[in-house]
């Protein structure tokens, strides 16, 4: 049995054209401590992440305390919308995401449908369960891509999903066997 910890990403200042370089907000920074504690008492065995700088900072206090490098996953980065702002294709913020979510083969122009981020997304995963097979891995990634990842297994983690219930940090441990989710369960509570 592998078990996976998804860490969503705490707290992160919008900054236009900067996805992949955004830190994490001072609460952030304070959130990312609160999901390290999570981990003081679980086995770990490794610690991978998103490229981009929110989530990767989110996971670095786990890593610290356990004394393990962070390894750093293309295929766990947030899913594009467009090429730049939406709003230069005509969208807003909102109604690219409606579009997507209510399409799963639409992408904006340079943008990623749903179905492509989540080909990445389980494609990612199958690689990490594969090299960490019985082990035990912390995740850090992002809120749609979460949520696409986690519906290819368990049709509940849909829009609605990521809009009302997904919080900013969140951990849900997953285990996998013979490649198949067993079990996924919410383990963040918001202060």
């Amino acid at each position: 049995m592998t078990t996976a910890y998804f860490v969503r990403h705490a707290h992160s200042p919008w900054v236009a054209n900067r996805e992949a370089e955004r830190p994490l907000s001072a609460r952030g920074r304070e959130a990312a401590e609160r999901v390290a504690d999570l981990f003081d008492d679980r086995p770990l065995d490794a610690v991978v992440t998103s490229p981009y700088a929110r989530a990767r900072q989110t996971v670095e206090p786990i890593a610290e305390r356990r004394d393990l490098d962070v390894v750093e996953v293309a295929g766990f980065r947030e899913r594009r919308l467009a090429d730049g702002p939406v709003e230069t294709v005509g969208e807003t913020f909102e109604s690219a995401v409606r579009t997507v979510w209510d399409d799963w083969s639409v992408a904006l122009p340079g943008g990623e449908s749903n179905g492509a981020a989540q080909q990445r997304a389980v494609a990612a995963l199958d690689g990490v369960v594969e090299e960490y097979a019985d082990g035990s891995v912390a995740i850090g990634t992002h809120g749609q891509l979460l949520t696409l990842l986690l519906n290819h297994y368990d049709e509940r983690f849909d829009e609605a999903y990521w809009r009302e219930e997904l919080t900013t940090p969140d951990v849900y441990e997953a285990r996998f066997e013979d490649g198949e989710l067993r079990g996924v369960e919410r383990l963040y509570e918001p202060p």
